[in-house]
């Protein structure tokens, strides 16, 4: 049930923030807009990463931990996310996304809520994961199309 709240509420806040990218790359144009949307993820993941040093000390993140690390994340938001390992990498494949059905809900069309996805996960994420580990890459490595398919996102040792 928790999963359902949290999805609940993120949706909310994605959606508000949808309906206020909007706004701003009326403004601003879109490239602008997401500049600074990339920019305030990169900031955001930096003061992530910083944060979980602090709190969790001199620990070695290895790709394992770090996996858990952003399922945790996910799942903390509502994100229904599951890990499979790969040689070298972990793939997280995750369903029922709050930032996807919470962009659209804000008014944002397919592209802007893929571009936003695609220009701000790698950006807080990556950030995140390299403040941990600096040996350590993030990508998305495929964006849902709809509702009912799953978006990836690799998590892989350089």
């Amino acid at each position: 049930m928790l999963g359902q709240e949290s999805h609940g509420v993120a949706v909310k806040v994605y959606s508000l923030y949808g309906a206020f990218f909007n706004e701003v790359a009326k403004e601003l144009g879109e490239q602008k807009a997401l500049a600074l949307h990339r920019k305030a993820h990169e900031l955001m993941g930096i003061a992530t990463g910083r944060k979980l040093s602090e709190q969790m000390g001199d620990i070695k993140y290895d790709l394992k931990a770090l996996a858990e690390i952003l399922r945790k994340s996910n799942v903390g938001i509502g994100i229904d996310s599951q890990m499979a390992e790969g040689p070298s990498s972990l793939l997280l494949r995750n369903a029922r996304c709050p930032m996807y059905d919470g962009y659209r809900m804000g008014g944002l069309g397919d592209e802007a809520a893929e571009a936003l996805c695609q220009v701000g996960a790698p950006a807080k994420l990556g950030s995140t994961l390299k403040e941990l580990n600096p040996n350590v890459s993030y990508r998305l490595t495929h964006y849902r199309r709809n509702p009912t398919e799953r978006c990836e996102e690799e998590i892989r040792l350089e």
